[in-house]
């Protein structure tokens, strides 16, 4: 929350509240929302079956199990087949130097090594980066197994330095740019930039247009008219009281409450306590992994991993999800670096792994570009505390097949590091590639979702 109240801006303000809760049934992520509706389902066998996932619907009305379902997927039989769009949000800010490392070879080994004493990776434990971007003199990550897979199968494209002009290191604020897709220092701007893009070709009625796989909806997916969705696994769907340890007996006690409902508001709120009583009983046999297990294994435990394991059943399902947005937290790495980041660039690896393999099991990796970012980089010398601070020319990701892979950039030119903040200079603009990703994947032109954009779009497509 850095820099929001002194500039008057809340994150309430930013980000939509959930407006209700509609358990999406098991059987239509299952079999898929077409067959499901051809068994001619009814409301009651919709809402008392076993539940998929749980969505909070934002800027939407109010609907049942069955009518969900019925307007995801009479929204994507009307559009056909449609491109879609994922954000992968590394929160915190990644180190990208200590991603994509400069080897001996490299101009700016000699920098790296001098700035960063403590977290500095030896050489001889980078994993070589092969093909044509061996030239390069770039090794990855030695937990970074899962990136330098998908770099070498030819679905990784890779831009480091990336970031906008005068950066800020504020979290709140440089996230705020991003997010919006827009340089508003003023923050008069509200709406993010997929949800403008929603705005333009998508619906004011079929939420699961745009999810967010998360607790409340992400800035990126504000929009002025078109409705989103919130998507919990089913194991995140609970009733909790700070002085009730036992969430089970405090469902049991909601399901005995309420005598003769003699007016209507006792009425709406005995209903509301019902339907969250049986969507919880119904989600129970689905809370364990064996359950919910997909045909594709992610990784075990990871966060990252099951909610891009949720949203291709949602994918898979066929109801009209263009965009959606999903975040890894933990990448703030003030102190500890040398032993958490390893933990997360396994995590995130190991999870795009699956995930690219479960779209293409599913069919749908054609249509499916996956961008991942940060809001800011960090600075080049690391800290005393075995960490590095906020900074400046992060490392965006795009993964998908038909890309124009590889990495685009000659080296990070340590040698031109800033003065002032020891940062590494910018050499992609991030609105380059959000434009690039609107005219080749999303097929819209680009300023009609970036306002007063004049920039180069970068070339996604090979």
């Amino acid at each position: 929350m850095d820099g929001c109240h002194e500039h008057g801006v809340t994150r309430a303000r930013l980000i939509r509240k959930v407006t209700g809760v509609v358990a999406v049934p098991a059987d239509a992520l299952r079999d898929g929302a077409s067959a499901y509706l051809a068994q001619g389902r009814t409301r009651r066998e919709a809402l008392v079956g076993g539940v998929g996932l749980a969505v909070g619907l934002a800027a939407a009305a109010r609907l049942d199990p069955l009518a969900l379902v019925q307007r995801a997927a009479a929204a994507e039989a009307a559009a056909g087949p449609q491109p879609i769009l994922v954000s992968v949000f590394l929160d915190g800010g990644n180190d990208g130097l200590n991603t994509l490392v400069p080897r001996t070879a490299s101009s700016d080994r000699a920098t790296y090594e001098a700035l960063r004493p403590l977290l500095g990776i030896a050489d001889s434990h980078l994993l070589d980066v092969t093909g044509p971007d061996a030239a390069l003199n770039l090794g990855w990550h030695p937990s970074a197994g899962g990136l330098k897979a998908l770099h070498e199968s030819g679905r990784l494209a890779l831009f480091p330095a990336t970031d906008y002009p005068n950066p800020d290191y504020s979290h709140f604020r440089s996230g705020h740019f991003w997010r919006t897709g827009l340089l508003d220092r003023s923050y008069s701007v509200q709406t993010g930039w997929l949800g403008r893009y929603l705005d333009a070709v998508g619906s004011e009625t079929s939420p699961l247009q745009g999810v967010t796989i998360d607790w409340a909806s992400d800035e990126v997916l504000v929009s002025r008219r078109a409705a989103t969705a919130v998507v919990h696994a089913p194991e995140d769907f609970a009733v909790t009281s700070p002085d009730v340890r036992d969430p089970a007996r405090l469902m049991a006690a909601l399901e005995r409450l309420g005598g003769p409902a003699r007016t209507s508001a006792y009425r709406h709120a005995k209903a509301q306590n019902e339907l969250t009583y049986r969507t919880w009983r119904a989600l129970a046999p689905l809370a364990t992994t064996e359950a919910a297990a997909p045909a594709i294994p992610y990784p075990d435990g990871s966060e990252l991993g099951s909610g891009l394991r949720n949203l291709a059943r949602l994918l898979g399902a066929g109801l009209g999800v263009r965009v959606a947005s999903i975040s890894q937290p933990g990448y703030d790495t003030h102190d500890g670096q040398d032993t958490r980041h390893p933990q997360l660039l396994s995590d995130l690896g190991g999870s795009l792994v699956a995930w690219q393999a479960d779209l293409e099991a599913r069919g749908l990796a054609s249509r499916v570009l996956t961008l991942i970012w940060s809001e800011f980089g960090r600075r080049v010398a690391d800290n005393a505390s075995f960490g590095t601070d906020h900074g400046a020319g992060g490392l965006v990701m795009l993964l998908g097949p038909n890309l124009r892979a590889g990495i685009h950039a000659d080296t990070w030119h340590l040698d031109q590091i800033d003065n002032l903040d020891g940062n590494i200079p910018v050499q992609t603009d991030f609105r380059d590639v959000y434009a690039g990703v609107l005219q080749e994947h999303l097929a819209i032109d680009a300023t009609r979702i970036l306002p007063g954009y004049n920039g180069t779009p970068v070339r996604v497509r090979a």
